[in-house]
């Protein structure tokens, strides 16, 4: 017996020893996971992914923080993110057992998450209570996390148009970001200012912050960076016509902004290529003006290079048709934009407005239940409101640019002296862009957002009623819809689909199904929305 007693007592020794061991181990990759998040999230997420694969049994702790982990990292390496509703559980295991830091990057990540969902009453909510969550009065408060928290809030008041809001969230984002002695991304929230400043109208504190934000970025030995506050300070003084002092700042740009990559602007900056236009228009050199808006053109940017062109040919007196009717029509597209988004401004400051009351509303009435029913109505109200607004503003937008496109067209045909209104689907096979992306999906690469635009282009000439129908569905297709749609009537496979679209074939599929709902009400799945795009306009 007394020998059975100490091998009972050995075994359970040996069983902590081990659990110890195994959550040493978990703690160990944790950190080094957590280590590598800033400079390599992809390794961090292989790291978190191989703790989760099953191989050791994780406890709840080691198991939420690994999926906490996990969401940090897919975040920063703009993978996908968890599922909100099992990202609930992990909101809900911290606000019980985690630090006020804990907290606080749970409720941001879930916030992420919605932003990913395109929710963004949603995320701005979850943000709000990330925020609630701090504690800036603890030396080890997270003030890294908390001014990407501010960050986040900016894009959702600069997406929907909320200037004021913006400039705020900014100054809360720059100030954390300063007490993390992040000088960077401090100064970076100061050239920030710029866009909201521009849509205030106020130029003085657009140039003052432009100056600023480059003065600042030199003193730090960030001399790319300086040269990159540039573009809408160069914009105002091209559409003053201060064409000198534009001249000086594009020089500059061009020359230290690290615009070019082998001769060629850089996907992000391509717009830049409408600046020259203009430029080159205000200086009276009418050939490389038409040279720029055509590049501006190509990389996709139709409004800008139509709008520049309409602008040239005018100066030119060619194709008078066009110059009756384009400059007018321009001028309507920018009025119905104002408008839609001075609707944007009502709905999302409602909200905005709402969800600040809702919290103090709280704070008051926590115990009265008909409350809390009040406050789900008037969420369900402004959500309602929000959609709608947002739903008629994409569908009007879209089918603006979808005329622009087709005025482009337009332009070019009556340069070549041709043009059809009927599909030509046996033309577009032949076209450049869809011989192009052929040799791409080849060599296994993915589309660029130049040639996905190109292509879309390309579908208007040779298929307005294709895409006429498309726009007639009930559904609003996005661009990468579009572009879904158009690779299947041309004859692209799925997988082959996947590959210029760089995403899975997984995700393809869904999308497709997806799409067969929204737009033809069906739920027979992938297979059958490709039938009905390929047979669509067929007679």
């Amino acid at each position: 017996m007394r020998m059975s007693a100490m091998g009972c007592i050995l075994f359970f020794f040996l069983l902590f020893l081990a659990a110890c061991t195994k959550h040493q181990g978990c703690e160990e990759a944790f950190l080094k996971a957590d280590s590598l998040m800033d400079e390599h999230p992809d390794s961090a997420i292989i790291i978190l992914e191989d703790i989760r694969s099953g191989k050791l049994p994780l406890n709840k702790s080691e198991s939420m923080r690994s999926l906490l982990l996990l969401a940090k990292a897919q975040n920063k390496a703009y993978a996908t993110m968890p599922d909100d509703s099992i990202f609930e559980e992990v909101v809900e295991y911290y606000d019980r057992n985690g630090t006020s830091n804990d907290q606080v990057l749970a409720h941001y990540l879930h916030g992420c998450i919605s932003r990913d969902l395109n929710d963004a009453p949603k995320a701005l909510e979850r943000y709000m209570e990330a925020v609630a969550h701090a504690d800036t009065t603890t030396s080890d408060c997270d003030y890294s996390t908390l001014h990407r928290v501010y960050g986040q809030m900016a894009k959702i008041f600069s997406l929907q148009n909320l200037p004021k809001e913006e400039i705020q969230a900014l100054e809360k984002a720059g100030y954390y970001s300063l007490k993390a002695d992040d000088i960077r991304n401090y100064i970076r929230y100061i050239e920030l200012h710029v866009r909201p400043y521009y849509e205030l109208d106020d130029t003085a504190a657009i140039f003052e912050t432009t100056f600023r934000a480059r003065d600042l970025y030199l003193k730090n030995g960030f001399s790319q960076e300086a040269a990159s506050v540039y573009p809408s300070a160069i914009f105002i003084r091209l559409k003053q016509g201060r064409y000198d002092e534009a001249h000086a700042m594009m020089e500059d740009f061009e020359r230290h902004s690290g615009l070019f990559t082998n001769g060629e602007i850089e996907p992000r900056r391509r717009q830049y290529e409408y600046f020259r236009g203009m430029y080159f228009e205000g200086v009276n050199q009418l050939d490389s003006a038409e040279y720029h808006y055509r590049k501006a053109l190509a990389y996709g940017f139709q409004f800008e290079g139509c709008k520049g062109l309409l602008s040239l040919y005018s100066k030119k007196g060619n194709l008078d048709s066009v110059k009756k009717y384009a400059p007018l029509y321009v001028q309507s597209v920018d009025e119905a934009n104002a408008k839609l988004q001075t609707e944007a401004v009502l709905k999302m400051k409602a909200l905005y407005d709402y969800s600040q009351s809702k919290k103090e509303a709280e704070n008051q009435k926590r115990k009265a239940g008909i409350w809390k029913m009040s406050l789900f109505m008037c969420l369900l109200l402004a959500l309602c409101v929000y959609f709608i607004l947002r739903s008629r503003k994409s569908k009007a937008i879209n089918r603006k640019i979808q005329e622009i496109e087709l005025l482009q067209n337009t332009i070019k045909q009556m340069e070549e002296g041709n043009g059809s209104p009927d599909d030509r689907l046996d033309e577009f096979e032949e076209s450049d862009i869809v011989k192009r992306l052929k040799q791409k999906v080849g060599k296994k690469e993915y589309a660029s957002a130049s040639e996905l635009a190109g292509l879309r282009a390309a579908a208007v000439k040779h298929l307005p009623s294709f895409i006429q129908t498309l726009g007639n569905t009930g559904y609003e297709l996005q661009s990468h819809e579009t572009d879904l749609c158009v690779l299947i009537k041309v004859g692209f496979r799925p997988s082959e689909i996947a590959i210029l679209m760089n995403m899975t074939p997984q995700n393809i599929t869904n999308l497709r199904a997806r799409l067969n709902k929204k737009m033809f009400h069906a739920d027979k799945g992938a297979r059958d929305f490709d039938e009905k795009i390929i047979n669509l306009t067929l007679s």
